[in-house]
């Protein structure tokens, strides 16, 4: 289970927000990947897991290179280099998934991805926004 901390801390409150909600949904994850036979609810939280993933990576991930291109965060290309392969990740992990349905081998392997995705991405790049908004005046919000 992922614990959240100031670690993952950004300094962007809806950045922050953001990645706490996905932090969230995984740990639901994590208990209900270990299911063999799910049940009804279970089976339509996977499929609206993967629909908020779906519409997370489409959102977050432009607010946040937005967000980080805007403050000159030194990290921006390659938060928008990790952000193309976590793509690229999510549309196989996504096909998978419809042709193999809610296996207990498929959604373990979405909630491990994600798990290391989380803590490496968010820990090694993400965070490198912090220092810059300190030291830049908060321009316009990306329209």
């Amino acid at each position: 289970m992922l614990r959240w901390s100031e670690q993952f801390e950004t300094g962007h409150a809806l950045i922050d927000t953001q990645h706490k909600m996905l932090v969230n949904y995984i740990n639901r994850l994590e208990g209900m990947s270990r299911t063999t036979n799910p049940n009804r609810q279970e089976v339509e939280f996977y499929v609206q897991l993967v629909n908020f993933m779906e519409t997370y990576i489409d959102v977050h991930f432009k607010f946040e290179e937005e967000c980080m291109e805007s403050y000159r965060c030194p990290a921006h290309q390659k938060n928008k280099e990790a952000h193309r392969k976590f793509l690229v990740f999510f549309r196989q992990f996504k096909r998978h998934f419809e042709a193999e349905g809610c296996r207990p081998a498929v959604l373990l392997e979405l909630h491990e991805s994600c798990s290391n995705w989380i803590q490496q991405h968010i820990m090694q790049i993400d965070v490198q926004l912090k220092p810059c908004l300190s030291r830049i005046p908060a321009p316009d919000p990306p329209a």
